[in-house]
């Protein structure tokens, strides 16, 4: 095992389940519950949280897990290639159009769920999660190690939310307030429960630098999030941070970031083509895993050691880093060149 510690930061390859669990050490100990939050946008080769990499994780202690995660139609075409078909504006479109340009473009005018909560969608999208679960090995594990999986959708949509107002409290006594209330209203009771618990938030070492903090934005339940994002991105930095206020307030939030068993690499002629990321190939993973309690700190550490700037990050991942910079910590950057020289290359 390669291991460095940077600040609050470790960055490590390893081999194999041993590996993993001395790389951990003693993290959990004391602790009885541990939900982790994975990375389930697509299903992309590479691009998502593996079966194989959460078992690593259940096979550290024998703990009671959770595994929390919203809808995504990206994720959701497991069964229907396109997904459901409707009609806007007099014209037959499908969840695919959805996904992005004027599908997405007409999510952010029209945010409102309510069409698809009454018609037939939910009940395919429950469906389509189902097949998701099982096609990829999770289902089976979950059993195995006797997984609660809380779909924060799910929950939300059917009423079974925390208290806003005791949620408004805990995230306003630690941070400044969120700039949509409606987000103290979108927190599973399931969750609620557990507070005071660790919440891992399991991101990919993706291409396009959504780190661990981006990755938190998951757990807003709308199954995409155009509004969120805002024309031209314009809010999703503050969309991102609220969400991380409210979970942080909640929870004891360890951030990893991996490419453990598979890792993407950008190529404009690569085999795969990604919803979101454009064209790329998919190489054997060298067990590359970057961990961290303070997410701004691990994130910032890695936003630099990826270059931004020759790898062409948007606006949408660089400044949710940026806002969270200034709302929850001053980065020292001390130990960051120190990082560069020693594992630049692993990233």
């Amino acid at each position: 095992m390669k291991k460095y510690q940077f600040g609050s930061a470790t960055l490590a390859k390893i081999k194999g389940s041993d590996e993993f669990r001395k790389l951990l050490g003693d993290r959990f100990a004391g602790s009885e519950t541990i939900i982790i939050k994975p990375n389930w946008v697509t299903t992309d080769p590479a691009d998502f949280t593996s079966a194989d990499t959460l078992r690593l994780f259940f096979e550290t202690a024998d703990l009671k897990w959770v595994v929390t995660e919203s809808y995504c139609l990206a994720r959701s075409l497991n069964i229907l290639e396109n997904g459901l078909k409707f009609e806007v504006q007099g014209e037959e479109v499908n969840w695919r159009w959805l996904l992005k340009g004027d599908g997405w473009k007409w999510l952010i005018q029209n945010p409102d769920w309510d069409w698809f909560i009454e018609g037939k969608h939910w009940s395919q999208i429950q469906k389509e999660e189902e097949a998701f679960l099982e096609k990829y090995g999770f289902a089976e594990l979950f059993d195995e190690f006797n997984v609660s999986y809380v779909n924060v959708t799910q929950e939300v949509w059917s009423g079974r939310i925390a208290n806003p107002i005791a949620i408004k409290d805990l995230v306003e006594g630690k941070f400044t307030p969120v700039q949509h209330e409606k987000l103290y209203s979108q927190v599973p009771k399931k969750l609620y429960d557990l507070r005071g618990s660790t919440l891992i938030s399991l991101a990919r070492l993706k291409m396009y630098a959504s780190y661990t903090i981006k990755n938190l934005f998951g757990l807003n339940p709308d199954p995409l999030r155009p509004w969120w994002h805002g024309p031209k991105n314009s809010r999703i930095a503050r969309s991102v941070v609220d969400i991380n206020k409210i979970y942080h307030a909640l929870f004891n939030v360890l951030g990893f970031c991996e490419a453990i068993y598979q890792r993407a690499i950008p190529d404009p002629e690569g085999k795969f083509e990604g919803i979101y990321a454009g064209k790329y190939n998919v190489m054997e993973g060298d067990g590359f895993v970057a961990y961290g309690g303070d997410l701004v700190y691990l994130d910032s550490l890695l936003l630099y050691l990826t270059q931004p700037a020759k790898r062409q990050i948007t606006e949408a991942n660089l400044a949710p880093i940026e806002l969270a910079e200034k709302e929850f910590a001053v980065i020292d950057r001390g130990e960051f060149e120190d990082a560069k020289s020693k594992v630049s290359d692993w990233v």
